[in-house]
């Protein structure tokens, strides 16, 4: 059983009857800062982009941008945002209802990818998974933004921590990795105060 339940689609489905918590209507400034600090190369790959701010600020930024999450909601959500944008600012994102955990399932090739919130969603197990999947889909020199709770809460329905020591584990050279920088952050809510966070950029040999 995941930390959401036997059913995390319905979990995340019932999540999204409403505004998440997490859908502070522009990017996590987080995530912002650490772009601005690493540039990145397109085109992106946004793992797990809930209604899509993240994603068209990419776009602004030039970028051409795929947001995936498995929620259909958030997707549609995402995709009534692009709607109301100049043509030519929308014609950079697509958004699409995949399993963002196998990124490979899409089939393409990326110069970064984001995720804001995503991988402390899933056990270690799944995540070793996951960044073994993000070694196949991106391009030399390609970079992965990480930003994450970095503390535990005791109750379900919540993401796990994920702290410095497990980023290294994961990501190491002799798996073609370079760790750019580590950073200690804030992951902003709604509803609640700001958590403990990390903010992570890492590089593909």
């Amino acid at each position: 059983m995941s930390r959401f339940g036997n059913d995390p689609l319905s979990f995340f489905n019932a999540v999204y009857e409403a505004t998440p918590p997490w859908d502070i209507g522009m990017p996590q400034p987080a995530m912002s800062d650490l772009l601005a600090t690493y540039p990145p190369a397109g085109p992106i790959l946004d793992v797990g982009c809930g209604s899509g701010d993240l994603s068209i600020y990419l776009a602004r930024l030039g970028h051409k941008v795929l947001g995936v999450d498995f929620v259909e909601a958030a997707i549609t959500g995402a995709n009534k945002k692009l709607a109301s944008l100049p043509s030519e600012l929308a014609s950079l994102v697509t958004f699409k209802v995949a399993d963002a955990l196998k990124p490979s399932l899409l089939e393409e090739q990326f110069g970064a990818i984001v995720d804001s919130g995503f991988l402390h969603l899933f056990d270690t197990m799944q995540g070793e998974r996951f960044v073994a999947e993000l070694g196949e889909i991106l391009l030399p020199k390609g970079r992965y933004y990480l930003h994450a709770f970095s503390i535990d809460f005791q109750i379900p329905g919540v993401p796990r921590k994920i702290d410095a020591d497990e980023v290294q584990t994961l990501f190491t050279a002799e798996k073609g990795w370079q760790i750019k920088d580590i950073q200690s952050a804030q992951f902003l809510s709604r509803v609640a105060e700001p958590v403990p966070a990390i903010c992570a950029c890492i590089e593909r040999l």
